[in-house]
């Protein structure tokens, strides 16, 4: 009965419920919900005008000094006014605290707490040189900022504290991209710094009308991201919708952006993900230009783009920088990739055991004559010779660069030729799972690899007990499935249902052709280049 009702559920038209999900409208109009108001406000610890209150507050909630890096400066005011600065000591540049904090406090003129009424502001104004300060009264606040590897600053008398941004960890500089490379255009990756990959997007914008707007996602984690986009060309309700998601995630710990990806998507169980990531800080400059939004993750070295359709999964970084002869060139190839790695497989058994008329008569004599003494069933043999090169493919993966290609390289041409000699596979199958093999590397999009490598080993499944028939319907039912999908409120087979087709959707269009931004984003602003983009053929 479950497969009858999952049949019905795909093949047979059903009217969307009153209640459907979000779909992106061309309109401004706010949220119904949003969490970040719903939430109970519970009260919040505040700095109190007692030193002593305040380190006892901070040594508990620190677990001091049971917590070894941990460190909790006592310091002197220039006329005896106590106080006492607290960091993580690994996080946090020595010499910006030396210098811009405690040296300032030490030395510069009196500080008579008494005669000034405790003036919070004259410690912010006259006293801390550094350059990036700000005070609260909230515990909280301050604490999650020292977590963040800021600097904590307490002054008796003074019922706020301080945060001083002196964040100094170890990271990783800027490198090439290694998932997304391309021969063309910038090289340069994200990497785990929060500031300095929305700096790489930053510097490719060049407007103040980019707006990266801060979030914090994990209860405990507080792990800080930024939601960039541009806001006189993004439609209001997408914003929106992306910060009303991302505020919806109640999780102790979040450490990276793949899970945001998973809890943020409308389809989390589809085979094939609804959600780009990307690496190259150029792919999400020109990502916001067409009125998208993106997500940048302290610690993730890549940046989830919203929406995205089925079509620009299949696009690499390096179509927007070759000639457009070129660029079609390589996506055709691509596609037709694609088409082999996930067919190839399945097509060869439907022929070879259920519509043999259909080959030449000479290559079904040499194809039989190669399965003479094969042990195994067609479909056996094929799956066993798929995992084992998924094998080689994980294994080459998990070894270091050079051993891995090694591996690889070895492990296949032994495997291949024992097989065969072994009369355990037949010649002809080496070569069918070899180009399959070789059709999947020629995937764009690395998650997207990962589904075409799953539908492979249905289509083969089906292919080998229905034949054709069979992945006729498994054709159908998968492509139903995407249709009735969708991608941050756009369907995501976008633009072909009720749009015209859009322009880069499967070949690249010459870049003065591309005058409007993607309809069916409904962004604010239409066009993103003149009628004529090349003003000096005018009046030539």
């Amino acid at each position: 009965m479950k497969l009858l009702n999952l049949l019905r559920k795909v093949v047979l038209y059903k009217p969307p419920p009153s209640d459907s999900p979000f779909v992106l409208q061309n309109q401004e109009d706010k949220p119904k919900f949003d969490v970040r108001t719903e939430k109970e406000s519970t009260p919040t610890p505040k700095v109190a005008d007692s030193l002593e209150k305040n380190r006892s507050y901070i040594e508990q909630r620190f677990d001091y000094p049971h917590n070894n890096d941990v460190v909790i400066r006592e310091i002197t005011l220039n006329g005896d006014v106590k106080g006492f600065v607290v960091f993580f000591d690994g996080m946090c540049d020595g010499t910006a605290i030396n210098n811009g904090i405690i040296k300032p406090l030490l030395e510069l003129p009196v500080f008579n707490g008494i005669e000034k009424g405790y003036d919070k502001d004259i410690i912010l104004k006259k006293l801390l040189i550094h350059n990036q300060v700000s005070t609260t009264d909230d515990f909280d606040s301050i604490i999650d900022d020292i977590n963040f590897g800021c600097c904590g600053i307490f002054i008796d008398g003074i019922d706020q504290g301080y945060s001083a941004d002196v964040k100094d960890w170890p990271h990783r500089s800027v490198e090439k991209a290694e998932n997304e490379q391309s021969i063309y255009g910038p090289q340069e990756a994200f990497a785990e710094m929060l500031r300095g990959n929305s700096a790489q997007v930053r510097k490719i914008l060049k407007t103040e009308k980019l707006i990266c707007e801060k979030i914090v996602v994990g209860n405990v984690s507080k792990t800080r991201g930024v939601i960039m986009y541009i806001s006189d060309i993004a439609n209001g309700e997408l914003v929106n919708e992306v910060r009303r998601r991302i505020s919806g995630i109640s999780m102790d710990y979040v450490i990276s952006i793949e899970e945001i990806s998973m809890m943020v998507e409308e389809n989390p169980l589809m085979i094939t993900g609804h959600i780009l990531a990307t690496e190259r800080p150029d792919r999400v400059a020109r990502a916001l230009s067409e009125g998208r939004v993106a997500l940048i993750l302290n610690g993730s070295p890549r940046a989830l783009v919203f929406p995205t359709n089925v079509y620009e999964l299949t696009h690499a970084a390096s179509d927007a920088y070759l000639r457009v002869d070129f660029a079609n060139m390589s996506r055709l190839v691509r596609l037709l990739a694609i088409m082999i790695s996930v067919l190839l497989p399945g097509l060869f058994l439907a022929i070879t055991m259920f519509h043999e008329e259909m080959l030449p008569t000479y290559l079904l004599y040499a194809i039989s004559a190669s399965r003479q003494n094969v042990p195994f069933p067609s479909v056996i043999e094929l799956l066993l010779m798929d995992f084992s090169f998924e094998m080689i493919r994980e294994a080459g993966v998990r070894m270091p660069g050079t051993i891995g290609s090694i591996l690889g390289i070895v492990g296949g041409l032994i495997l291949g030729q024992a097989a065969v000699s072994a009369k355990i596979v037949s010649p002809i199958m080496i070569i069918i799972i070899a180009i399959t093999g070789i059709g999947s590397f020629a995937t764009a999009d690395y998650s997207l690899g990962w589904s075409y490598r799953i539908l492979k080993i249905l289509f083969v499944l089906i292919g080998g007990t229905f034949g054709f028939y069979g992945i006729a319907l498994g054709m159908f039912i998968y492509a139903v499935l995407l249709a009735s999908s969708s991608s941050f409120g756009i369907p995501f087979l976008s633009p072909l249902p009720g749009n015209k087709l859009y322009k880069n959707a499967v070949f690249v269009p010459p870049i003065w052709k591309m005058e409007k931004r993607p309809k069916f984003l409904h962004t604010k602003k239409e066009h993103r280049e003149d009628k004529i983009s090349k003003k000096w053929k005018i009046g030539k």
